[in-house]
Protein backbone atom coordinates (compact mmCIF):
# COMPACT_ATOMS: atom_id res chain seq x y z
CA UNK A 1 0.00 0.00 0.00
CA UNK A 2 1.61 3.44 -0.77
CA UNK A 3 2.47 5.69 1.65
CA UNK A 4 0.57 9.01 1.81
CA UNK A 5 1.85 12.60 0.72
CA UNK A 6 3.67 14.24 4.03
CA UNK A 7 2.42 18.06 4.34
CA UNK A 8 4.27 20.51 7.19
CA UNK A 9 3.36 23.95 6.90
CA UNK A 10 6.00 26.22 7.79
CA UNK A 11 4.56 29.57 7.14
CA UNK A 12 1.36 30.08 5.74
CA UNK A 13 0.68 34.09 5.92
CA UNK A 14 0.24 36.94 4.10
CA UNK A 15 3.29 38.76 5.99
CA UNK A 16 5.76 38.81 8.88
CA UNK A 17 5.81 39.73 12.54
CA UNK A 18 5.86 37.54 15.64
CA UNK A 19 4.36 34.38 14.95
CA UNK A 20 3.78 35.09 11.57
CA UNK A 21 5.90 33.32 8.78
CA UNK A 22 5.34 33.53 5.13
CA UNK A 23 4.10 30.65 2.95
CA UNK A 24 6.64 27.26 2.72
CA UNK A 25 5.48 23.52 2.78
CA UNK A 26 7.26 21.28 3.45
CA UNK A 27 6.61 17.55 1.64
CA UNK A 28 7.73 14.44 2.31
CA UNK A 29 11.00 16.21 4.06
CA UNK A 30 12.73 17.17 0.85
CA UNK A 31 9.88 19.27 -1.34
CA UNK A 32 9.52 22.40 -1.09
CA UNK A 33 6.51 24.18 -1.46
CA UNK A 34 6.80 28.11 -2.37
CA UNK A 35 10.21 29.35 -0.31
CA UNK A 36 9.25 32.07 2.13
CA UNK A 37 10.21 31.10 5.59
CA UNK A 38 11.63 27.88 5.82
CA UNK A 39 15.24 28.89 7.00
CA UNK A 40 14.25 29.57 10.72
CA UNK A 41 12.07 26.37 11.22
CA UNK A 42 14.43 23.59 9.61
CA UNK A 43 17.25 22.98 11.11
CA UNK A 44 20.78 22.10 9.01
CA UNK A 45 20.33 18.42 8.21
CA UNK A 46 16.66 19.21 7.54
CA UNK A 47 17.30 21.59 4.61
CA UNK A 48 20.72 19.52 3.44
CA UNK A 49 17.65 17.31 2.77
CA UNK A 50 15.37 19.48 0.11
CA UNK A 51 16.11 17.97 -3.32
CA UNK A 52 13.43 20.06 -4.93
CA UNK A 53 11.91 23.71 -4.45
CA UNK A 54 8.58 24.29 -6.03
CA UNK A 55 8.07 28.39 -6.61
CA UNK A 56 4.28 29.88 -7.71
CA UNK A 57 5.72 32.82 -8.25
CA UNK A 58 9.42 35.62 -7.92
CA UNK A 59 7.97 37.83 -4.93
CA UNK A 60 9.82 37.80 -2.02
CA UNK A 61 7.20 36.34 0.83
CA UNK A 62 7.35 33.02 -1.52
CA UNK A 63 11.28 33.37 -2.18
CA UNK A 64 12.88 35.05 -0.03
CA UNK A 65 14.49 32.17 2.13
CA UNK A 66 16.38 30.54 -0.88
CA UNK A 67 18.86 33.04 -0.29
CA UNK A 68 20.12 31.78 3.26
CA UNK A 69 18.96 28.52 2.22
CA UNK A 70 21.60 28.26 -0.52
CA UNK A 71 24.40 30.00 1.06
CA UNK A 72 24.05 27.39 3.98
CA UNK A 73 24.11 24.16 1.81
CA UNK A 74 26.90 25.48 -0.76
CA UNK A 75 29.89 22.97 -0.12
CA UNK A 76 27.75 20.49 1.65
CA UNK A 77 25.76 18.76 -1.13
CA UNK A 78 26.87 16.59 -4.18
CA UNK A 79 24.20 17.63 -6.27
CA UNK A 80 22.17 20.67 -7.17
CA UNK A 81 18.87 21.54 -5.70
CA UNK A 82 16.55 21.49 -8.43
CA UNK A 83 14.38 25.33 -8.82
CA UNK A 84 10.80 24.18 -10.30
CA UNK A 85 9.63 27.64 -11.39
CA UNK A 86 8.22 29.25 -14.44
CA UNK A 87 10.71 30.54 -16.92
CA UNK A 88 9.42 33.98 -16.21
CA UNK A 89 10.15 33.37 -12.30
CA UNK A 90 13.08 32.34 -13.21
CA UNK A 91 14.55 34.78 -14.88
CA UNK A 92 13.46 37.05 -12.42
CA UNK A 93 15.25 35.77 -10.01
CA UNK A 94 18.22 35.20 -12.06
CA UNK A 95 18.30 38.92 -13.13
CA UNK A 96 17.33 40.57 -9.44
CA UNK A 97 17.88 38.79 -6.43
CA UNK A 98 20.78 36.02 -7.46
CA UNK A 99 22.53 38.32 -9.64
CA UNK A 100 25.84 39.12 -7.67
CA UNK A 101 24.67 42.17 -6.74
CA UNK A 102 21.66 41.64 -4.47
CA UNK A 103 22.93 38.42 -3.43
CA UNK A 104 25.48 35.93 -4.91
CA UNK A 105 24.66 33.98 -8.07
CA UNK A 106 24.26 30.26 -6.73
CA UNK A 107 22.59 29.07 -9.84
CA UNK A 108 26.54 29.08 -11.07
CA UNK A 109 28.55 29.26 -7.55
CA UNK A 110 30.50 27.21 -6.71
CA UNK A 111 31.04 26.73 -9.97
CA UNK A 112 28.42 26.38 -12.81
CA UNK A 113 29.04 22.57 -14.07
CA UNK A 114 27.66 21.64 -10.16
CA UNK A 115 26.16 24.61 -8.23
CA UNK A 116 23.83 25.01 -5.73
CA UNK A 117 20.79 25.53 -7.62
CA UNK A 118 19.38 24.39 -11.01
CA UNK A 119 16.88 25.79 -13.03
CA UNK A 120 14.03 23.51 -13.63
CA UNK A 121 11.98 25.10 -15.84
CA UNK A 122 7.70 24.72 -15.53
CA UNK A 123 5.43 24.77 -18.58
CA UNK A 124 1.88 25.89 -17.65
CA UNK A 125 -0.78 23.48 -18.11
CA UNK A 126 1.77 20.41 -17.62
CA UNK A 127 2.43 17.98 -15.72
CA UNK A 128 6.15 16.83 -14.03
CA UNK A 129 6.47 14.39 -11.24
CA UNK A 130 8.83 14.49 -8.43
CA UNK A 131 9.53 10.71 -7.11
CA UNK A 132 5.87 9.77 -6.72
CA UNK A 133 4.57 13.10 -6.68
CA UNK A 134 2.83 14.42 -9.73
CA UNK A 135 2.68 18.38 -10.55
CA UNK A 136 0.11 20.10 -12.31
CA UNK A 137 0.88 23.88 -13.33
CA UNK A 138 -1.98 26.41 -13.77
CA UNK A 139 -1.57 29.98 -14.49
CA UNK A 140 -3.79 32.30 -11.98
CA UNK A 141 -4.25 35.96 -11.82
CA UNK A 142 -1.54 37.98 -9.92
CA UNK A 143 0.74 40.97 -11.37
CA UNK A 144 3.75 38.98 -11.58
CA UNK A 145 3.56 35.43 -13.99
CA UNK A 146 2.61 33.24 -10.97
CA UNK A 147 1.41 28.99 -10.92
CA UNK A 148 -1.49 27.92 -9.14
CA UNK A 149 -0.79 23.58 -8.57
CA UNK A 150 -3.12 20.35 -8.53
CA UNK A 151 -0.87 17.93 -6.50
CA UNK A 152 -1.25 14.10 -6.98
CA UNK A 153 0.26 11.53 -4.74
CA UNK A 154 -0.55 8.17 -4.93
CA UNK A 155 -3.11 8.22 -2.09
CA UNK A 156 -5.10 11.75 -2.71
CA UNK A 157 -4.47 15.59 -4.13
CA UNK A 158 -4.50 18.96 -2.76
CA UNK A 159 -5.15 21.88 -4.75
CA UNK A 160 -2.60 24.99 -3.78
CA UNK A 161 -3.95 28.47 -5.33
CA UNK A 162 -0.68 30.21 -5.77
CA UNK A 163 -1.56 34.38 -4.84
CA UNK A 164 -4.07 34.69 -7.12
CA UNK A 165 -7.02 37.07 -7.34
CA UNK A 166 -10.23 35.50 -9.22
CA UNK A 167 -9.42 32.99 -11.72
CA UNK A 168 -10.89 29.89 -13.28
CA UNK A 169 -8.85 27.35 -15.11
CA UNK A 170 -7.46 25.75 -12.04
CA UNK A 171 -11.15 25.38 -10.61
CA UNK A 172 -12.34 24.40 -13.71
CA UNK A 173 -9.43 21.15 -13.47
CA UNK A 174 -10.39 20.46 -9.80
CA UNK A 175 -14.23 19.95 -10.76
CA UNK A 176 -13.03 17.23 -12.95
CA UNK A 177 -10.90 15.59 -9.96
CA UNK A 178 -10.77 12.56 -8.27
CA UNK A 179 -9.69 12.00 -4.86
CA UNK A 180 -9.35 15.48 -3.53
CA UNK A 181 -8.41 15.56 -0.29
CA UNK A 182 -8.30 19.42 0.49
CA UNK A 183 -7.41 22.73 -1.01
CA UNK A 184 -5.46 25.78 0.03
CA UNK A 185 -6.77 28.94 -1.22
CA UNK A 186 -5.17 32.45 -0.57
CA UNK A 187 -7.69 35.59 1.11
CA UNK A 188 -5.11 38.13 1.80
CA UNK A 189 -7.08 41.35 2.43
CA UNK A 190 -10.53 41.77 4.19
CA UNK A 191 -13.40 42.80 1.85
CA UNK A 192 -13.47 46.95 2.56
CA UNK A 193 -10.11 46.90 1.26
CA UNK A 194 -11.46 44.97 -2.47
CA UNK A 195 -10.10 47.52 -4.60
CA UNK A 196 -6.49 47.02 -3.18
CA UNK A 197 -7.27 43.54 -3.53
CA UNK A 198 -8.22 44.16 -7.01
CA UNK A 199 -4.92 45.94 -7.94
CA UNK A 200 -2.80 43.42 -6.29
CA UNK A 201 -4.17 40.57 -7.45
CA UNK A 202 -5.31 38.81 -4.01
CA UNK A 203 -8.82 37.88 -3.04
CA UNK A 204 -11.05 38.76 0.08
CA UNK A 205 -13.51 36.64 1.45
CA UNK A 206 -16.59 38.40 -1.02
CA UNK A 207 -14.35 37.32 -4.01
CA UNK A 208 -12.84 33.54 -2.52
CA UNK A 209 -16.66 33.23 -2.10
CA UNK A 210 -17.06 33.43 -5.89
CA UNK A 211 -14.44 31.72 -6.23
CA UNK A 212 -15.85 28.80 -3.83
CA UNK A 213 -18.43 28.85 -6.48
CA UNK A 214 -16.35 27.99 -9.50
CA UNK A 215 -15.02 24.70 -7.16
CA UNK A 216 -18.37 23.74 -6.89
CA UNK A 217 -19.61 21.32 -4.17
CA UNK A 218 -16.69 19.70 -3.62
CA UNK A 219 -16.95 18.43 -0.29
CA UNK A 220 -13.19 18.77 1.17
CA UNK A 221 -11.58 21.31 3.58
CA UNK A 222 -10.74 24.68 1.97
CA UNK A 223 -7.85 25.80 4.18
CA UNK A 224 -7.31 29.51 3.77
CA UNK A 225 -3.75 31.17 4.29
CA UNK A 226 -1.84 34.18 3.06
CA UNK A 227 -4.22 36.47 5.34
CA UNK A 228 -2.03 40.12 6.00
CA UNK A 229 -1.24 39.55 10.43
CA UNK A 230 -2.41 43.03 10.80
CA UNK A 231 -5.93 42.38 9.22
CA UNK A 232 -5.96 38.48 10.30
CA UNK A 233 -8.94 38.57 12.90
CA UNK A 234 -11.08 41.18 10.69
CA UNK A 235 -10.65 38.75 7.31
CA UNK A 236 -11.28 35.73 9.87
CA UNK A 237 -14.67 37.18 10.92
CA UNK A 238 -15.37 37.82 7.74
CA UNK A 239 -14.83 34.40 6.40
CA UNK A 240 -16.69 32.73 9.37
CA UNK A 241 -19.75 35.22 9.22
CA UNK A 242 -19.54 33.27 5.12
CA UNK A 243 -21.71 29.85 6.76
CA UNK A 244 -19.31 27.84 4.93
CA UNK A 245 -18.25 25.11 6.96
CA UNK A 246 -15.18 23.53 4.62
CA UNK A 247 -13.24 26.87 5.51
CA UNK A 248 -10.55 26.69 7.79
CA UNK A 249 -7.57 28.86 8.62
CA UNK A 250 -4.83 27.56 7.61
CA UNK A 251 -1.82 27.75 10.50
CA UNK A 252 1.64 27.53 10.86
CA UNK A 253 2.86 23.94 12.31
CA UNK A 254 -0.21 22.28 10.55
CA UNK A 255 0.85 18.86 9.17
CA UNK A 256 -1.49 17.04 6.71
CA UNK A 257 -1.15 13.27 5.54
CA UNK A 258 -2.44 13.46 1.61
Amino acid sequence: MADSLKLKILGCDGGEMAGYATPSILLDESILLDAGSFGGVLDFDQQLAIDHVVLSHAHLDHSKDLAFFSDLIIGHRAKPVKIHASVDTLKILRRHFFNNQLWPDFFVLPNPEAPVLREAPILPGKSFTLGSIVFRAFEVNHPVPTLGFIVRSPTGTFIYSGDTGPTDEIWCAAKRLRNLKLVMMECKFPSEMQLVADAAGHLTPQTLAKELQKLGDVQVPVYVYHIKPERHLKVVSELKAMGDERLKILKVGDEFLV
